[in-house]
């Protein structure tokens, strides 16, 4: 009997939106940062041997190396819109599209310089080698390679074919990704501190509250002293705020964010919160359980008094009788 391989192909979200890696979007892997701020990240020890990556600031439990021209939110565009025209191809095929269509997707217009932005940036992704482990409800999972695989450009069509590897597929385990509204993060286009925040916290179906400093390292800002940085994070919030209603507060250097989940995370926390009232009341049901034996037990013991108060009063009787007698 022949078994036919299933070919492995990403999740399939909606149009409306986008989905992302938790631990790049987690990291500071797509910097907040300008174009113009960029810089050569690795170091190649010898002629026959690959650049050796540094290591990117991440949370706890995840680690990533990267080799490479460093990224940031406009190559998160980019990728994040190659991920979503490769979904419903199985990975390893090539997905093709015009690349007019492509810069209307991620809201830049059709002209020669936005072009050669969208070509260099698939160079930077398919250059770029990136070693990613993380940790998650007791699975480990890693991802070394390229985010993209192969690409190619035709010049007079303007016709692209990109194909990715199908190991990426590790990168969507199972509750590893999130959903991005794509809408939102198009109003933040030109915004690169905004866009890692609005990626960030989209993340988490309640944002908890985090750090300055958190969020200065995570972001990869190249901003030297804390206070400027303070001053750049607020003018980005209030950017989100204006421009997709979420509101914020920042006390004690502690930022809190305030915003609706998306439908999936709606879901998601609608099951844990029925799981944890389930759990609450198993254990309101345990407690009063237990309880009940030992007033049982109590109210035997207070009844005992009683029933040698009887066993004196007919032995009473009977010595009665007795004198009687």
């Amino acid at each position: 009997m022949i078994v036919k391989k299933v070919p492995s192909q990403l999740p399939i979200w909606p149009d409306a939106v986008r989905g992302g890696p938790n631990v790049l979007l987690r990291s500071a892997f797509f910097a907040g940062i300008q174009s113009s701020k960029r810089k050569t990240l690795g170091e190649q020890r010898s002629p026959d041997t690959e650049p050796e990556g540094v290591v990117i600031a991440a949370q706890d439990g995840q680690s990533i190396k990267y080799a490479g021209t460093q990224l940031n939110q406009y190559d998160a565009d980019v990728f994040f819109e190659v991920l979503h025209r490769s979904r419903r191809h199985p990975l390893g095929n090539e997905a093709m599209f015009s690349g007019a269509d492509f810069l209307n997707s991620i809201g830049r217009s059709r002209n020669n310089l936005n072009y050669d932005d969208l070509d260099n940036s698939l160079r930077r992704l398919k250059r770029g080698t990136v070693d990613v482990s993380w940790n998650i409800n007791g699975h480990r999972y890693v991802f070394t390679g390229s985010l993209i695989d192969s690409y190619t450009r035709e010049l007079d069509s303007k016709l692209y074919r990109i194909s990715l590897s199908p190991q990426i597929k590790q990168l969507f385990a199972p509750a590893s990704w999130s959903v991005i509204e794509w809408d939102e993060r198009m109003r933040l286009k030109g915004k690169p501190l905004a866009q890692w925040l609005h990626s960030y916290f989209t993340t988490h179906a309640r944002p908890y509250p985090v750090t300055v400093s958190f969020l200065k390292d995570k972001t990869g800002s190249p901003t030297k002293l804390l206070k400027h940085f303070r001053v750049e994070l607020r003018n980005a919030l209030t950017t989100i705020q204006d421009a997709i209603g979420w509101t914020f507060e920042i006390e004690d250097d502690l930022v809190k964010i305030t915003r609706p989940p998306t439908d999936a995370q709606a879901r998601h926390l609608s099951r844990v919160d029925t799981r944890r009232k389930a759990i609450e009341d198993m254990k309101k049901r345990d407690k009063e359980r237990t309880i009940l034996p030992v007033r049982a037990t109590t109210n035997v013991t207070e009844r005992k008094p009683e029933m040698s108060s009887a066993k004196d009063v007919l032995g009473s009787l009977f010595d009665s009788r007795s004198r009687k007698r």
